[in-house]
């Protein structure tokens, strides 16, 4: 990003509108600055009020919410998600294997990101209708983060939501873009089945249906 982009975004993070005057450096020229400007609008981060004033759009918002001011550049920060436990009549539990870096290949339960403005059972429902095929009663059980080393780099961070299935129907959808889904009995000697999903079963197993919170880190 352009010096001048971050210098006018910088402005508009720190104060709620801003004029012409007031964004635009006095040694900067004229044309140079507006150039960058509607760069700006045109990307859809900034616009301009009937009052002739700059601010920031909802877009906009979004996007400095993620921003560095140091670097100016994308935060990496956990992902919130709702993940999906599903039990068939016969004990075994619904898992998904990812097509798709990070971790492609691994087995874990179907999750997905909560979009902005939903709630997480919203987003919990949909998830499961958009991974599987399938729907059901959700039930909120307990929420935690999952952190996954590769040797010493940090890969994945996820704040989870956990949900738990019941009354299940629908056809299941076997293959999406994100992954496989199947029934199965997992376990720990399985290499490609994340090891979160056998600690997360050991947290939901109890009769006493206790709200749970944990974080859990692991090292592949």
């Amino acid at each position: 990003m352009h010096q001048l982009q971050q210098h006018i975004l910088s402005q508009l993070i720190r104060h709620s509108s801003r004029r012409y005057a007031e964004l635009k450096p006095t040694e900067v020229e004229g044309n140079l600055f507006m150039y960058h400007l509607r760069s700006l609008m045109k990307a859809g981060w900034v616009t301009k009020r009937a009052d002739g004033r700059y601010e920031l759009t909802p877009e906009g918002l979004r996007y400095a919410d993620s921003l560095s001011l140091k670097t100016f550049t994308p935060r990496a920060q956990p992902r919130m998600v709702t993940l999906l436990v599903c039990r068939n009549a016969t004990g075994q539990y619904l898992l998904l294997k990812r097509k798709r870096q990070p971790m492609i290949g691994k087995i874990n339960f179907p999750y997905g990101k909560i979009h902005l403005g939903e709630s997480i059972g919203q987003a919990a429902a949909r998830e499961l209708k958009e991974k599987t095929g399938l729907s059901a009663g959700l039930t909120h059980r307990g929420d935690g983060y999952i952190t996954t080393f590769i040797g010493d780099e940090p890969v994945s961070q996820i704040f989870f939501h956990l949900f738990i299935a019941s009354q299940i129907h629908g056809q299941l959808v076997p293959s999406s873009a994100d992954g496989e889904v199947f029934w199965t009995n997992p376990h720990y000697d399985d290499p490609d089945v994340m090891p979160s999903v056998l600690d997360l079963i050991a947290l939901i197993e109890p009769a006493d249906e206790k709200f749970f919170f944990t974080e859990l880190t692991y090292h592949l």
